[in-house]
C-alpha cells in the first residue's frame, strides 16, 4: 500500500517549500539601508502569525513621508518584517510586502537554524491579505513609524 493522498501531498509541499532560492537580492543589507519603523522591538502576542520579537523596516520610502506616517505608501515601497523567536538569537522569519501597481505582494521566508539559508514559504496571497485587511485603512500595513 502507498501513503494516503494527504500524506503524499504534505510531503510534496515540504519538499517544494524547502527548495526556495533564499532571500531576494534586494533584501541584502535591509537592516542598515532601510528605515526601522518601530522604536523598540514589537513583542509576540497570542495568535501571532509571525511569532517572536519583531522589527519592521521601510525601504524605498521618502523619509519625511515615513516619519509623518503618510499613507498610502508609494509604488516601489518594500516593507520588511523580521522575527526572532524567544530564546534564540537569530532571525527565523522575514516577511515582505512590496507595493507595485497600487497593490501589495506578500512573501515570507523562514529557516530553522542560524547557519541555514532562508526558504520561501509557499502560501497564497490571501493568507496575508486575510490578516492585513484589518489594517486596510492604513494601506494594509499595521506598523506606524515610531522610531526616534
Amino acid at each position: 500500500m502507498g501513503w494516503p493522498v494527504t500524506a503524499r501531498l504534505m510531503a510534496a509541499l515540504l519538499v517544494l517549500g524547502s527548495c526556495g532560492a533564499g532571500l531576494p537580492d534586494d533584501l541584502d543589507g535591509y537592516e542598515s539601508r532601510c528605515a526601522r519603523m518601530n522604536a523598540s522591538p514589537i513583542p509576540t502576542y497570542p495568535g501571532d502569525p509571525h511569532a517572536g520579537t519583531k522589527n519592521v523596516y521601510a525601504c524605498n520610502v521618502d523619509p519625511i513621508a515615513l516619519r509623518a506616517n503618510s499613507r498610502p505608501f508609494a509604488d516601489g515601497t518594500l516593507i520588511v518584517k523580521e522575527s526572532v523567536r524567544q530564546g534564540e538569537a537569530f532571525v527565523w522569519l522575514v516577511a515582505t510586502a512590496r507595493k507595485q501597481g497600487g497593490a501589495w505582494r506578500w512573501d515570507e521566508y523562514t529557516r530553522n537554524f542560524s547557519d541555514e539559508g532562508f526558504r520561501r514559504i509557499l502560501a497564497g496571497q490571501s493568507v496575508c491579505t486575510g490578516c492585513h485587511v484589518k489594517a486596510q485603512s492604513a494601506d494594509w500595513i499595521y506598523t506606524a513609524f515610531s522610531a526616534p
